[in-house]
C-alpha cells in the first residue's frame, strides 16, 4: 500500500549507502515512501552524529508545524560494519595476514577488540546518542539494524586462519576459548554478545519512551532465513558482490523483503490491514509468555526461596541458532560445572550426545571452570540469558 506522506530517512555505512540501492532504501520503495539517504559507505558509527545533524537541517526533509519531523517518519540505521572490520584488519595487519601465508608471527599481534569480552559497547553509547537526537527531533519511529558477522559471508572465510591461529596460540583465553576449540565458537559467541547488546539497547530506548517504537530488525537472523529458503549454493553464490563483504542488488532486495515483513507488523502507523479480525479470547489457563525476541518464556524477575531460606534463580538458556530455548532453576552458589549438570537435565533430547561438552556464554564470554567460583560472583543473576555451545569434548576445558 503506498504511503507517499511516510519519510524514510536513512543513515549508517556502505550496507545502507552503496553503488546501488541498499536494503533501508528498497524498503522506503516498498512501503511507498519517501527515502532520504544520510549513510556514507565507509563511515563509521562516530559519523552517525554528523549524519544526523544534516537529517535534521536538511530543507529536503519533510517538517511538522514547528520544525520538527512528522510522525510519519521511519529512521532506519545500519552501522558499526566498519568498525568492527577496522579493529579485525588493524590487528591482521600487525602480524595476523602474514601468517594466512606462511609468514608472520602471531604471537606478536594484538586481540583485536571485536574478540574481546563484551564487545559493542563504545559503539551503543553513541548509537543511543543518535537516537536520541533523533527523538527529539520529533522522530517516533526507529529501525534498528544488527551488525552483520555472518559466518558463511565470504570475508570470514580470509579471517578464519587468522582466527584459528589465535586460538591455538591461547590469545582468546579472555573469552574463555582455548587451544583446540572450533575457531567458530570464538566468533559465533561474539556475534550473539552484539545481538543481546542491540536487542537491549532498543529495550531500554522503548522502555524510555513509550510514545515511540523502535524495532531490533536482526539482520544476521534474516541472512540465515534467506540462505535456508534459497539453499546455500544459490544465496552463496548470488548474495555476495567482489567486496566478499557487501550484497549485491539482489542480496539487497532480499533483505528488504525482510526488513519490510519486520516493519509491517511491527511499526503500527505502516501495519497492513487485515482482511478479517479473528475474535479473540482470553486464554483457558495462565502460561508463561514467550518472547519472539530472546527465545524464552518471561519470568517474573523475582527469585524463588525455598522452604529453608535458600535463594533460587531462573537462568535462561538458548543455543547459537536459537531454535532450542529452556530454562533452568539453580542456585546462585553452584559452580558452573553443577550448573551444567542440572542445565543437561533440562535440554531437549539430543541437545549435547556423549562426544560433545556443553559450555555457557554470557556477554561474549566463556563462563570459567572453576571449582570455587560460584555463579553468582561469576554476574550470573535471576533471569540472566546464557548461550549454550556445543563443542567436541575432544576440546580442552577451563
Amino acid at each position: 500500500m503506498p504511503r507517499p506522506h511516510w519519510s524514510v530517512l536513512v543513515f549508517g555505512d556502505s550496507w545502507a549507502e552503496y553503488m546501488y540501492p541498499t536494503w533501508a532504501q528498497v524498503l522506503g520503495r516498498r512501503l511507498g515512501a519517501t527515502v532520504h539517504s544520510f549513510a556514507q559507505a565507509g563511515s563509521m558509527c562516530a559519523d552517525l552524529r554528523s549524519q544526523a545533524q544534516r537529517a535534521i537541517t536538511s530543507p529536503q526533509v519533510s517538517k511538522a508545524p514547528g520544525g520538527l519531523l512528522p510522525a510519519e517518519t521511519l529512521v532506519v540505521v545500519h552501522t558499526c560494519g566498519n568498525d568492527f572490520i577496522m579493529k579485525m584488519a588493524e590487528a591482521f595487519m600487525g602480524g595476523g595476514l602474514g601468517s594466512m601465508f606462511g609468514g608472520g608471527n602471531i604471537s606478536g599481534m594484538a586481540t583485536p577488540e571485536m574478540l574481546q569480552p563484551n564487545p559493542g559497547v563504545r559503539e551503543v553509547v553513541v548509537i543511543k546518542e543518535f537516537l536520541e537526537t533523533m527523538h527529539r527531533a520529533g522522530a517516533r519511529n526507529f529501525l534498528v539494524s544488527g551488525v552483520p558477522i555472518f559466518l558463511d559471508m565470504p570475508v570470514f572465510n580470509m579471517a578464519m586462519p587468522v582466527i584459528t591461529a589465535m586460538v591455538n596460540s591461547g590469545k582468546l583465553e579472555a573469552l574463555g576459548v582455548s587451544p583446540g576449540d572450533p575457531p567458530r565458537l570464538a566468533v559465533e559467541v561474539q556475534a550473539i554478545a552484539l545481538h543481546d547488546l542491540w536487542e537491549e539497547m532498543v529495550q531500554e530506548f522503548n522502555g524510555k519512551h513509550s510514545e515511540s517504537t523502535c524495532v531490533f530488525f536482526d539482520e544476521v537472523a534474516a541472512l540465515e532465513r534467506l540462505r535456508l529458503s534459497f539453499g546455500p549454493a544459490v544465496f552463496d553464490r548470488s548474495m555476495w558482490d567482489f567486496s566478499m563483504f557487501h550484497p549485491t542488488a539482489w542480496g539487497h532486495e532480499q533483505l528488504a523483503i525482510e526488513a519490510h515483513k519486520v516493519s509491517t507488523e511491527k511499526f503500527p502507523g505502516l501495519r497492513e490491514p487485515s482482511p478479517t479480525t479473528p475474535p479473540t479470547s482470553a486464554p483457558a489457563t495462565s502460561s508463561p509468555t514467550f518472547s519472539a525476541a530472546s527465545g524464552y518464556s518471561a519470568s517474573s524477575g523475582t527469585s524463588e526461596v525455598k522452604a529453608d531460606g535458600a535463594k533460587k534463580m531462573t537462568v535462561h538458556i538458548r543455543n547459537v541458532k536459537g531454535d532450542v530455548a529452556f530454562e533452568v532453576l539453580c542456585d546462585p552458589s553452584w559452580t558452573t560445572s553443577r550448573f551444567r549438570e542440572k542445565a543437561l537435565e533440562k535440554a531437549p533430547s539430543g541437545f549435547a550426545d556423549s562426544g560433545c561438552v556443553c559450555v555457557f556464554a554470557m556477554k561474549g564470554k566463556f563462563l570459567a571452570e572453576s571449582q570455587t567460583e560460584t555463579l553468582e560472583q561469576m554476574g550470573v543473576q535471576d533471569g540472566t540469558q546464557l548461550i549454550a555451545v556445543v563443542k567436541p569434548r575432544s576440546s580442552s576445558m577451563r
